[in-house]
């Protein structure tokens, strides 16, 4: 098919539309052809960039492709802001809360959840989103960070909307419910606050009595923050309910997705098979994977001002102040120029020019966890004899994974 021809036949008013779903239908071809002929591409609603070079270009550049399109949905939590001291003093405490010399603590956790559920699947069999890839980062979010005292099921709507309104409800997403998604996201989020609001005063008085507890949310609490800092409790409380929401549904899309990819691949699985009991060399295969289907084929930024990306070349091309940018990220995994051999499957592809938690300023927060937990979560399954999908992967209407039935001998 040609994309580019039907695009440029198509009117000015559905030509984004038509796009949008072939982003979503036929992502890998589209990308091809867009690499291959119209590497940036102005619509009327987006500019699309197919490119490594011009997707590295502006994720590195956050004073000009600011994150602005978040911060009606996040307010002013430290990801919503771009090159700010909020975002860089909070980013800093909080990843010094989360403690890169925790991940062997988190790994076997992780490990040992995921094979206590399996190990307790009737019939060895499973689904494996909400069985699985949902229910063991909600139990890290309860045991590592501290959330106690709440339901699974709460902690997982919440959050489920946040990202879904914050990431697949943006006006360039054509919900026709876009409006409904806000309305509860922010019921949700009420609800969220009432529980903070009982949580921190209550773990609080349990540091006061003594509690030997080692989780994020004690650790924040117990630490004294001087006032010229600038890390008030109100700011606090905000960054403890973002741990929650960065990592629950990003973490389950992830793993499942990476847990396909492996599945659909007989001689690939095989090979990981082999290299089970070897964490450091199992995990290539399921970020490798992961390229083949990331959780979002695009970033998006809003230009702040005029800018010329691909200067000298023969795509340069303008992109007006006010226009939103999709980085094509899935697209920037296949390009040649960055990765070779893109269409082989190569467990040994180094991480470093994938996109998976993010890119520059805004890397994920956790990236380091989730650079254990996804992977983790996905060999516990492999481990298991003959372990093999019943059908393909269900999706919900906020595109992640809803349903996904496994079994194994």
């Amino acid at each position: 098919m040609n994309f580019l021809s039907q695009y440029d036949r198509t009117p000015t008013d559905v030509k984004f539309g038509l796009v949008r779903n072939w982003m979503k239908s036929s992502p890998d071809e589209f990308f091809d052809q867009l690499r291959a002929d119209r590497p940036v591409l102005a619509t009327p609603e987006c500019t699309l960039l197919a490119l490594y070079s011009d997707v590295v270009e502006v994720l590195l550049q956050p004073r000009v492709f600011t994150v602005q399109l978040y911060q009606d949905k996040m307010g002013s939590y430290l990801m919503a802001q771009d090159d700010t001291a909020v975002h860089f003093r909070e980013k800093a405490i909080m990843q010094a809360m989360l403690n890169r010399d925790d991940l062997p603590r988190i790994r076997d956790f992780v490990g040992q959840t995921a094979a206590a559920i399996l190990d307790a699947a009737p019939g060895r069999r499973i689904d494996a989103v909400n069985g699985l890839t949902r229910a063991v980062p909600i139990a890290l979010v309860q045991e590592y960070m501290g959330f106690d005292g709440v339901e699974p099921e709460q902690l997982a709507r919440w959050s489920y909307w946040n990202q879904w309104d914050t990431f697949h409800n943006q006006p360039f997403d054509g919900n026709e419910n876009a409006a409904d998604i806000h309305t509860t996201t922010r019921e949700v989020n009420t609800e969220l606050r009432g529980y903070l609001a009982e949580l921190v005063p209550r773990r609080i008085g349990e540091i006061r009595a003594g509690t030997d507890r080692d989780d994020i949310v004690t650790r924040l609490l117990r630490t004294v923050f001087a006032e010229g800092v600038g890390f008030p409790m109100d700011r606090l409380v905000r960054n403890i309910g973002g741990l929650l929401i960065g990592s629950v549904e990003t973490t389950s899309q992830a793993a499942a997705q990476a847990l396909q990819g492996l599945l659909r691949r007989p001689d690939e699985l095989a090979r990981a098979r082999a290299v089970v009991d070897e964490p450091t060399r199992f995990d290539g295969y399921v970020f490798e994977a992961l390229r083949f289907d990331p959780i979002s084929p695009y970033f998006f930024r809003r230009c702040a001002e005029d800018y010329t990306i691909g200067r000298g070349t023969g795509r340069e091309t303008t992109i007006r102040a006010g226009t939103v940018v999709l980085p094509l990220v899935l697209s920037a995994m296949f390009d040649s120029a960055a990765h070779a051999a893109p269409l082989d499957f190569d467990a040994d592809r180094p991480k470093d020019k994938m996109f998976h938690f993010g890119f520059g300023l805004h890397e994920c927060l956790g990236r380091y966890i989730g650079e254990v937990m996804v992977p983790e979560i996905v060999r516990q399954v492999v481990k298991r004899p003959n372990a093999r999908s019943l059908g393909a992967m269900e999706y919900s209407e906020a595109t992640f994974p809803e349903r996904y039935e496994i079994t194994w001998d």
